[in-house]
């Protein structure tokens, strides 16, 4: 039911997408979908939290082993590949929403924003603590500032697939991020 919801949200939206809808895609009926969720709010929340945790199963293999500014460099690429592939919309689709016309759905998507932020935080605090990022870092800003990069990034790939190549996005990004939080030669404490 949830990837029959993930298809129709990130075609139609939420709000324009119905229960029964859900049910007939899904092989069920609306009444099965309503009683397995209770509501249309309760199946948004479930696709949020699945929409998280398929991301963060889908990049594990390649994350095993890696901490800090590798695994940081690795999330970044994969987030940006996996938000250019059209089934990956759904959350984008919801975030619109939420600033929008389905205000009820923003506490759900500012959790599922803390949760992503607060992941990339926790890498560059292992890569202070691995002494490859600087340590006057400030990691809550600077995931702040990656996730906005991110989701700009996607939201202009989504407005104008060919707005940036995607490859040559990654690659700087990835440059960018050495550059910005690795310690520098000459001034090992800055």
């Amino acid at each position: 039911m949830l990837d029959a919801a993930v298809a129709l949200i990130a075609r139609h939206g939420s709000s324009r997408t119905t229960l029964s809808e859900i049910g007939e895609r899904s092989g069920y009926t609306h009444g099965l979908v309503s009683h397995r969720f209770g509501s249309k709010g309760a199946l948004v929340r479930a696709l949020i939290d699945k929409l998280q945790a398929d991301f963060m199963k889908s990049i594990e293999p390649a994350l095993e082993g890696r901490k800090g500014l590798a695994a940081l460099k690795l999330v970044c690429e994969s987030y940006l590949r996996a938000a250019a592939e059209k089934e990956h919309l759904a959350m984008y689709a919801l975030i619109g929403e939420a600033l929008g016309p389905v205000p009820e759905i923003k506490p759900d998507l500012a959790k599922a924003d803390e949760n992503f932020r607060r992941g990339v935080e926790r890498q560059i605090e292992e890569g202070i603590r691995a002494g490859e990022i600087r340590p006057g870092i400030e990691a809550q800003t600077q995931a702040a500032l990656i996730v906005a990069t991110l989701r700009g990034l996607v939201i202009q790939r989504q407005l104008n697939p060919a707005a940036f190549k995607l490859d040559s996005a990654i690659k700087d990004m990835t440059r960018n991020l050495e550059r910005s939080l690795k310690p520098s030669r000459e001034h090992p404490d800055a």
